[in-house]
């Protein structure tokens, strides 16, 4: 175990999540089983204010476990002059006596919930009477039970470093002529894919972009019930997955190589060493492809005759938001390649 600042912030924060969770998860599970015998109107009105203490307390630990992502990558970064043959994130990784691979996919996870969750939260809060409450409150317990494992898992990654071994880093994993990435990218566009593969990039981003504008401006007209609202939330969240592929793929194949300017070195992780704005225009195209997604799970869990009037009020801004972040990680892109090119 390597005990350094961001070890004890982390690992704290960890646990006091972790029991926090715990707690929220039992108290959930209950008031929304008690919600859900007949209750006369005081009754529920008594058990929504009983319940205001709870769902603070949940806003507090999910805006924690939202910067505890970033946090998570920071901590790992700080390891790395303790980890011989280390060199950036990806060799730190290498290092621990525990397999954390499952991070890759929890850490996302848990972002997207918890946002999902902070954002219906919201939207409830601003009715007269809290129509969506037991949706919240189940939301709230399965969510919990999410933020417990991300916390057991923090310990398990955390405390499982061998600082004695010598490890291999990145060069051994991300530039070898069958990497993952390369092989999709052969499989999908050819031998050839490197001069594609940019243009693709750009190409699917506008695409996104101008998809999620046209959505924003049905949603003015459409009705919350219109089955195309639907479809094209379900479009826009399908459409994101996919531009997420072809921009991870990209920034491993093709952008991060002109940033870092090593023609043939293929890591994010060192891209961010070497470029540190790069962190934000990654963390910028995070929120624009979770966007779509909550605004998909905002109208599933959302609708309410209480809340048609805001509903589509409420998916204009998160599409909007959408077009923001991807609109600025794309600029981005764009700088730091026209720049880096004209270095070489």
């Amino acid at each position: 175990m390597i005990l350094n600042t961001y070890t004890i912030l982390f690992l704290f924060t960890a646990a006091v999540t972790g029991v926090l969770a715990l707690l929220l998860a039992f108290f959930s599970f209950r008031i929304f089983y008690a919600s859900s015998r007949g209750l006369a109107p005081e009754e529920r009105t008594d058990l929504e204010n009983r319940s205001y203490l709870l769902l603070y307390i949940a806003t507090v630990i999910l805006w924690v476990k939202l910067l505890s992502w970033p946090l998570f990558y920071f901590t790992l970064h700080s390891y790395v002059p303790y980890i011989h043959g280390a060199m950036c994130i990806f060799g730190v990784t290498q290092a621990r006596l525990y397999s954390g691979s499952t991070a890759q996919i929890i850490k996302p996870a848990v972002f997207f919930l918890a946002g999902a969750w902070l954002l219906l939260s919201g939207f409830d809060r601003r009715a007269e009477t809290s129509p969506l409450f037991r949706r919240i409150i189940l939301f709230l317990g399965v969510l919990s039970l999410v933020v417990l494992a991300d916390s057991v898992h923090d310990f398990m990654c955390l405390t499982s470093f061998d600082v004695t071994s010598d490890v291999s880093c990145c060069t051994t994993f991300f530039d070898l002529p069958d990497r993952a990435t390369a092989s999709l990218s052969v499989s999908l566009i050819g031998h050839n894919y490197e001069k594609y593969l940019l243009p693709l990039y750009y190409l699917s981003n506008i695409m996104m972009i101008a998809f999620l504008t046209g959505a924003r401006l049905k949603f003015v007209s459409a009705k919350n019930q219109d089955c195309s609202v639907m479809l094209l939330l379900i479009s826009g969240a399908m459409l994101s997955l996919v531009n997420a592929a072809v921009t991870v793929i990209a920034l491993f194949e093709v952008i991060a190589p002109v940033v870092m300017e090593l023609p043939y070195h293929r890591c994010i992780y060192c891209m961010w060493q070497y470029a540190p704005g790069t962190v934000l225009m990654t963390g910028s195209f995070v929120l624009g492809t979770f966007s779509a997604g909550w605004a998909l799970l905002i109208y599933l869990l959302g609708r309410h005759e209480e809340t048609s009037g805001r509903l589509s009020v409420w998916l204009m801004n998160l599409y909007l938001s959408a077009i923001a972040c991807l609109g600025a990680s794309l600029v981005m892109a764009i700088i730091y390649m026209i720049i880096k090119r004209g270095h070489s």
